[in-house]
């Protein structure tokens, strides 16, 4: 009775542990599945391969990426075409089809088995995928139709920022050139006419009395002379000198010593104006929904490498 009772107990100890829970793995992730599956597809067995694919697609997809469901559906197409399953491989590629309308298997890669089949498909399809690709044109056309409406609601907020450097050589040209450059439109043409108008008046002065004059104004005696003088010539007296002329070169002469320098004065309080306002880099800013009005007339100086330049905007 002894030896029954610890047979029993033996066999209860065995029992209990033969039926202890053998330890899982954990479950593979569909990523990992997808390349187990992949990896019997590249072996050939095409079994396996459908056994691994198929719940990753059905009854919804596991997959993350458009990418991984359209291989997906390549694969199960011909694991199930070569299992002689023809009817679920045509239902695999219309998958294939209404995800990516224009792929094509390539006959020089691809079993011509397969290829074959699939244009099969794709003819009785002819008019499901052209209305599937018109969906998908549509789709494109309205996303463009988004991103156009997008960018013109967006593109009152965009400012373009212009910056004009300009030159310190421009300060020291008369006539208004550094106002000019400055923006200081009044002053520059202030200095401009009255620059213009003091050397005219000097310039103009030379000339008409080099002109008239020459560079030594005649004198003339006032007393007339005696024809029968016996071929002496009598010295007219100082009192009867004529210095009308003299005195009229003089005047011009004047009038040009005192413009020229009134214009060198203006000039140089130009030049002292212009470096005192002036300013190396000036930033313009301008949006687009300014960008349609007229511009203002505008004139400009500018220095380059072949010289001195002017600009006239209207």
């Amino acid at each position: 009775m002894t030896f029954a009772l610890g047979v029993a107990l033996a066999g209860a100890l065995v029992a209990a542990a033969g039926g202890k829970a053998p330890s899982h793995s954990p479950p593979a992730t569909p990523r990992e599945a997808f390349d187990r599956g992949r990896t019997a597809f590249g072996r050939a067995e095409y079994a396996r391969a459908i056994e691994i694919l198929h719940p990753l697609l059905y009854p919804e997809a596991l997959l993350d990426s458009e990418g991984e469901v359209v291989q997906a559906h390549r694969m199960l197409g011909v694991a199930y075409l070569f299992e002689n399953h023809p009817d679920d491989a045509r239902r695999e590629f219309r998958k294939l089809l209404e995800l990516r309308p224009d792929y094509r298997f390539d006959p020089l890669l691809d079993p011509q088995r397969v290829v074959d089949f699939f244009n099969a498909v794709v003819k009785d399809e002819e008019s499901t995928i052209a209305v599937i690709e018109a969906r998908r044109r549509q789709r494109d056309a309205e996303a463009a139709e988004r991103r156009r409406r997008d960018a013109e609601r967006l593109a009152p907020l965009r400012t373009t920022v212009v910056f004009e450097r300009h030159s310190f050589a421009i300060n020291f040209i008369p006539f208004g050139a550094g106002q000019f450059q400055n923006g200081d439109r009044g002053k520059g043409w202030l200095f401009l006419g009255t620059e213009a108008a003091l050397a005219a008046i000097s310039v103009g002065a030379f000339a008409t009395n080099l002109a008239l004059y020459g560079l030594d104004p005649r004198r003339d005696c006032l007393m007339k002379q005696n024809a029968d003088t016996g071929g002496v010539v009598t010295q007219c007296p100082p009192t009867q000198v004529d210095h009308s002329e003299e005195n009229t070169s003089r005047w011009l002469t004047r009038a040009q010593l005192v413009s020229g320098g009134l214009f060198y004065a203006v000039a140089i309080l130009g030049i002292v104006d212009a470096l005192r306002n002036f300013k190396r880099d000036t930033m313009l800013a301008s949006s687009s929904s300014s960008s349609s009005s007229a511009p203002a007339a505008s004139f400009r100086l500018s220095a380059s490498r072949f010289g001195l330049g002017a600009t006239w905007g209207f």
